[in-house]
């Protein structure tokens, strides 16, 4: 296969599916030294970061991102918000090909204890619905991801403006 000057295929009919999708890194990857490693993962996977945003979002900001969870499962949602909220939380804009399905398969599954080893959630947590439920708290998963090109697009409006 010939490469052009970037390193993309020449000659070829392979259509390349630039994305751009959020990930928030969550304040117990924040606590734990944990950012520069999930990062490191997705930038190994061939993803850019495009922007990158510090901050503290607020209930109304936790709200609006998460309003599809509370329609689904209130307790999860209230439980997320409040753990979430005026905590530092570092938001980034990837760039890639098919980045929203390969951060999601960086990623693993929402719950740590059941996602394969090799994924962020898999090797970096080990925290249970089940446990996280019984202290009355959010989830401490690391990291959120889009998981649509809808939800991408709205998400990262959401965050960056």
């Amino acid at each position: 296969m010939r490469l052009n000057q970037h390193g993309n295929p020449t000659g070829t009919n392979r259509m390349i599916h630039i994305e751009e999708t959020l990930v928030l890194i969550k304040p117990d990857a924040l606590a734990g030294g944990l950012t520069g490693e999930i990062i490191r993962r997705f930038e190994a996977a061939g993803l850019k970061v495009g922007n990158v945003r510090w901050t503290c979002p607020s209930l109304a900001m936790l709200t609006k991102h998460y309003a599809d969870l509370k329609s689904k499962n209130p307790g999860a949602f209230d439980r997320n918000i409040r753990y979430l909220a005026k905590k530092n939380t570092l938001a980034l804009l990837l760039v890639g090909v098919n980045a929203i399905a390969k951060a999601r398969m960086l990623i693993g599954p929402t719950e740590p204890s059941v996602a394969p080893p090799g994924t962020i959630r898999g090797d970096l947590s080990s925290d249970t619905i089940k446990f996280a439920d019984s202290q009355d708290r959010g989830l401490y998963n690391l990291v959120h991801a889009a998981d649509s090109p809808d939800s991408a697009r709205k998400e990262i409006k959401l965050w960056f403006g």
